[in-house]
């Protein structure tokens, strides 16, 4: 379907405008207007920084929400190839952020584990030394019995 009609008269051709063909014209002039500061600002900073930085991802967001409206509103393929492309590639490294996450989390998890056990083993060492009234040979104020 053509967003905009054609008229021959004699040798002139006549174009009417449609407000929809108007709209998308402007919308076209602005994405493409936007495009280029964010190119920039990728060829001079993005691009260098590691890809897992958070202000880098929140950058790529904001381009595949772009990209995104201008294929589907602009029916630009281009863009809707990009975005695709970009959101793949940066959610890979989320889900590698995530796994990460995880390992640090269960490596704590464990260590705190590991921390209570010996706590906990320490205490009944220390039950067995006082019910079986041992003798301290270093006087340690919070192993004393109680009197």
């Amino acid at each position: 379907m053509r967003s905009s009609r054609t008229a021959r008269f004699g040798q002139a051709t006549i174009r009417q405008v449609t407000l929809g063909s108007l709209s998308r014209a402007l919308l076209r002039v602005n994405y493409d207007i936007a495009q280029f500061p964010l190119q920039l600002l990728e060829d001079v900073g993005m691009s260098r920084m590691d890809e897992r930085a958070p202000l880098r991802l929140a950058y790529e967001d904001i381009l595949v929400t772009m990209d995104r409206a201008a294929g589907r509103m602009l029916d630009n393929q281009a863009a809707a190839a990009r975005a695709c492309v970009l959101r793949q590639r940066t959610a890979a490294v989320r889900v590698t952020i995530a796994l990460e996450h995880r390992r640090v989390q269960q490596r704590r998890e464990a260590e705190k584990a590991a921390r209570m056990a010996r706590m906990e083993e320490w205490e009944r060492h220390r039950r067995r030394l006082h019910d079986a009234k041992v003798v301290h040979l270093i006087d340690h104020h919070h192993d004393r019995p109680p009197k």
